[in-house]
């Protein structure tokens, strides 16, 4: 059961930035997540389980291995090292995530993936990828045209979705380079039970602050994406 808390605005600050050290960066994470929690307005608890990726071992079972199987083994490969795979509790669907980072600390990609009971909606992908002028979106699959006319969760989708960032600078250099994901997407398949299993792939926000940046791994965006795919918007 999931409860509805007030929500504030919080967003980490460097500080709470992985580094490379997978048992600190455990906890970072585990409170981290919480945070995003309370900034989305809901109450639940976390646990994070940190994985090598070229150990090559599954991922707990269940909705885990399968999140695994299916998406962290294949992307980013040549950047990433570490995996952060966390199921929360207290979203409105069955929801886990996985935080890929590089062997020093740098996030690559933020992974979603929740199962809705809802019957399935086809199979589709919308890809954020770079543009002539600007970031573009792209609708594929077989379900592809039942959602192009529906501008408002196109609209949504493209801004939520998130490819780029500047990771914090640490030591006294600081450092102005950014890390960009080819591409972030949110994709609908069917589930065996026949309902419809949505992955959100994306990487982490950044906003200016007083002093600095502050960073989110964009659980709120991701909840309203969801949450217009469920409803129809």
């Amino acid at each position: 059961m999931w409860a509805k808390v007030p929500r504030r605005d919080v967003l980490m600050n460097k500080q709470g930035f992985p580094r490379g050290n997978v048992a600190e960066d455990s906890q970072k994470l585990q409170s981290w997540w919480m945070e995003e929690l309370q900034k989305a307005g809901l109450s639940g608890t976390v646990s994070v389980g940190p994985m090598r990726l070229e150990s090559q071992q599954l991922s707990p079972t269940g909705l885990g291995k399968q999140l695994f199987e299916s998406l962290v083994l294949q992307r980013q490969a040549a950047t990433s090292a570490y995996s952060y795979h966390a199921t929360i509790l207290g979203a409105p669907w069955p929801l886990e995530t996985i935080v890929m980072t590089t062997e020093s600390g740098t996030i690559t990609s933020v992974i979603y993936r929740a199962v809705l009971k809802s019957p399935s909606l086809g199979g589709v992908s919308f890809r954020k990828s770079i543009g002539l002028l600007s970031d573009k979106l792209e609708v594929e699959g077989p379900a592809a045209e039942q959602f192009r006319s529906r501008k408002a969760l196109l609209k949504k989708i493209k801004n939520g979705l998130n490819r780029r960032y500047e990771p914090p600078a640490f030591g006294f250099v600081a450092s102005k380079k950014y890390f960009e994901l080819g591409e972030a997407s949110v994709t609908l398949r069917q589930t065996e039970q026949n309902g419809t299993e949505v992955i959100v792939v994306s990487t982490v926000r950044t906003e200016s602050a007083f002093v600095g940046h502050q960073y989110s791994l964009g659980l709120d965006k991701t909840l309203d994406i969801i949450k217009a795919i469920e409803h129809g918007d």
